[in-house]
C-alpha cells in the first residue's frame, strides 16, 4: 500500500463501517425491508466480508422465503466467495 492509498483506505473503511451501522439500525428500527437487507449484504460484500454478507442474505431469506432478488444475490455472493465464476442464468 503506497502512501498515497492510505488516506482513501482510512477514508472508506470508516464510511463503509458508517453505512453499514445505518443500515442495520434502519432494519432494527422499522423493521423489515428486503431492500435494506441486500444493500447490507452488498456494503459486507465491497468489504470482501463474504460469510457476513451470506449469512445477512440468509437470515432475510427466513424473513423472506422465497425472495428471488435475494435468493440470487445469495447464490452470487457464495460463488465470489468460493471463487466460482458466477452463473447469469439464475
Amino acid at each position: 500500500m503506497s502512501l498515497m492509498d492510505y488516506p482513501k483506505r482510512l477514508y472508506y473503511d470508516y464510511g463503509s463501517r458508517l453505512a453499514i451501522f445505518l443500515v442495520r439500525r434502519k432494519l432494527r428500527k422499522k423493521g423489515l425491508d428486503p431492500g435494506a437487507w441486500l444493500v447490507l449484504a452488498r456494503l459486507y460484500e465491497v468489504r470482501r466480508d463474504f460469510p457476513t454478507a451470506i449469512s445477512t442474505l440468509e437470515q432475510a431469506l427466513k424473513v423472506y422465503p422465497g425472495n428471488r432478488a435475494l435468493e440470487i444475490h445469495l447464490n452470487r455472493i457464495k460463488n465470489l466467495a468460493t471463487g466460482a465464476t458466477p452463473s447469469h442464468h439464475a
